[in-house]
């Protein structure tokens, strides 16, 4: 049976991984490195948690529980689509990584249904066509790219046209 609720957790302080389950975490945290390995091993630490909270034994999670921890994330948590994707991705990659390493026979998380992200999803910094307008701009017109910087968001656009082919 799927709890609905979390268990009561004593405390903020999270328990010792035991030892099968802290040698799948550190074989799969081990195949990043910098900062992608401090953001995965968070998300892994959410899930994790999340696992705690409802009595799962991680290792033993089926497909439904992974199903139940998306939802808890759109409706509990109010995360939007591109985040819940990225660390659902995450949960994803644990499980297939458990698989190649033989500890588990399958991936519970391999027929997941995910939740929709929109193609233009928010992003920081400029698209590839935005980068294309400020590299010809600078290349092609008397704007120095301070100035371009600040005209991005209105779409940045060299001056003249682009020269044709070479005589």
């Amino acid at each position: 049976m799927i709890p609905a609720e979390p268990a009561s957790v004593p405390s903020n302080q999270p328990e010792p991984l035991p030892g099968q389950l802290r040698l799948a975490v550190t074989a799969y945290l081990a195949r990043f490195k910098g900062s992608s390995r401090e953001h995965t091993e968070s998300d892994l630490r959410c899930y994790l948690t999340w696992c705690a909270g409802h009595a799962l034994e991680p290792l033993a999670v089926q497909r439904p529980h992974l199903e139940l921890n998306i939802r808890w994330m759109q409706e509990t948590r109010r995360f939007k689509p591109p985040t819940i994707s990225r660390r659902f991705s995450v949960t994803a990659g644990f499980y297939r990584t458990c698989v190649i390493d033989g500890v588990l026979e399958h991936s519970p998380a391999e027929h997941v249904r995910r939740p929709t992200v929109p193609p233009e999803s928010p992003t920081l910094g400029f698209t590839h066509l935005q980068f294309e307008d400020v590299a010809l701009a600078h290349a092609y017109a008397p704007i120095s790219m301070h100035i371009c910087y600040q005209q991005s968001r209105r779409r940045c656009t060299p001056g003249p046209t682009r020269p044709g082919p070479a005589a």
